[in-house]
C-alpha cells in the first residue's frame, strides 16, 4: 500500500496530547510511520508538502517534518495534471492546500491520503467516489491495516 500523509498528520505528534482524540491520532500516526520505516507500506511526498511546511511558523516542527519528508521519493515539478485536478477539487469545498495535496496524491498513485483535518474529510465525503485515492484519518488506516 502507498500512503500520502498530509502536513497536519505529520504535525500531529507536536500538538497538545492532553486531548484524547489528538493522543489517539498521534499514536496512529506513529504506527503508520513505523510501518513506513519497516517497509510494510510506502509513503510519498510532493511539492505541496514542501510549500505547506515552509509556511510553518514553528521551526522545530518544520525541521522535524522536513527531515522525515526528505527520506521519501525525490521531488518533481508540478505537472499539468496536478493543476487540472487542483482546479477540479478546489471548487468542491476542499481548501486550496488540501486540494493541492489530494491532486498530488492522485498523481503520485497513492492508495490513501491520510489526514487529521475534519473539514477535509467531510468535504471528501461529500464528493463521493469521484477520486482514485481514498482519504482516511490515521486511526481508520491503522484499523484497516491492523498495525
Amino acid at each position: 500500500m502507498t500512503v500520502y500523509l498530509d502536513i497536519c498528520c505529520l504535525k500531529r505528534p507536536f500538538d497538545d496530547q492532553s486531548q484524547a482524540r489528538i493522543a489517539l491520532e498521534t499514536a496512529a500516526v506513529f504506527s503508520i510511520l513505523r510501518a513506513v520505516a519497516t517497509g510494510r507500506i510506502k509513503a510519498l511526498r510532493s511539492l505541496a508538502h514542501e510549500l505547506e511546511n515552509s509556511r510553518n511558523p514553528d521551526v522545530r516542527r518544520a525541521v522535524a517534518v522536513k527531515s522525515w519528508l526528505d527520506s521519501l521519493n525525490p521531488l518533481e515539478r508540478t505537472p499539468p495534471k496536478v493543476i487540472d485536478d487542483l482546479k477540479r477539487f478546489a471548487p468542491c469545498g476542499i481548501g486550496l492546500m488540501d486540494a493541492f495535496h489530494l491532486a498530488w496524491a492522485e498523481y503520485l498513485g497513492a492508495d490513501v491520503l491520510v489526514t487529521t483535518d475534519e473539514r477535509f474529510l467531510g468535504a471528501v465525503r461529500r464528493l463521493g467516489g469521484t477520486m482514485r485515492c481514498r482519504v482516511l484519518d490515521p486511526i481508520m488506516l491503522v484499523r484497516e491495516l491492523e498495525i
